[in-house]
């Protein structure tokens, strides 16, 4: 088994997917500052609302390795960072490691209480959540003929629909799939995760799909939402 840090987060990090993420809360620049200066990655899962402990929200029990590709102080007064990660690995917790400290009476980051007077209080050890992991491999499929047509023209109808809400025009969908790279007439696995990207999914579909043990299972979860 694996440990590694792990960052609760209300999001879904498909892999080799990038996201951005603004960094200012003393623990996880602690966990920034440590991962930079081993292997550049941590875990990210959702939340497990109303599963505290210590006061810290508890993240759920399945996730994505993160890979941080940039980082910016945006400041200049180290509270502050812009990163952008890329999904690896999936995996699954098998033990959760509490933080070294309870979450303050009053917490109100970046600066109350400051990074330093908690890692004094800490001793230096982690201010957040790590856990023993075990990692999947990548699924493995190719989605074509009828099925991949019957999802992207799903995918096409909740876009116009999205975008005629807000009163904005969409008319040029093969255009849309050319710039996301994504091809009209089959798709492998990662097309299929950007394609649920974009689907504006609830998070536990979301989940439902990163969990997903193969091709055909995420599959049959995008099409019952779709």
């Amino acid at each position: 088994m694996k440990k590694i840090p792990i960052f609760p987060l209300d999001i879904v990090l498909y892999p080799n997917l990038k996201i951005p993420l603004r960094i200012f809360e003393p623990r996880y620049r602690q966990m920034l500052d440590n991962c930079m200066s081993t292997d550049k990655s941590f875990g990210i899962c959702t939340i497990n609302h109303g599963k505290e402990k210590g006061g810290w929200d508890t993240p759920t029990d399945f996730g994505t390795i993160a890979y941080v590709t940039k980082c910016e102080d945006l400041d200049l007064t180290g509270t502050n960072y812009y990163i952008e990660l890329i999904g690896k690995e999936r995996f699954e917790i098998i033990n959760l490691i509490q933080p070294a400290l309870n979450k303050p009476l009053v917490y109100n980051p970046p600066n109350n209480p400051s990074m330093q007077t908690m890692l004094k209080e800490s001793s230096g050890s982690p201010l957040y959540f790590e856990a023993e992991i075990n990692t999947f491999a990548e699924l493995e499929g190719l989605i074509e003929g009828e099925k991949w047509i019957e999802i992207i023209s799903k995918l096409e109808k909740r876009i116009k629909h999205a975008a005629n809400k807000v009163g904005v025009p969409f008319d040029d969908f093969t255009g849309f799939m050319q710039h996301n790279g994504l091809n009209l007439k089959e798709g492998n696995i990662q097309d299929f995760y950007n394609i649920s990207s974009m689907c504006s999914l609830t998070l536990e579909t979301q989940l439902n799909i990163l969990k997903a043990d193969s091709i055909n299972k995420a599959i049959d979860i995008l099409e019952f939402e779709l």
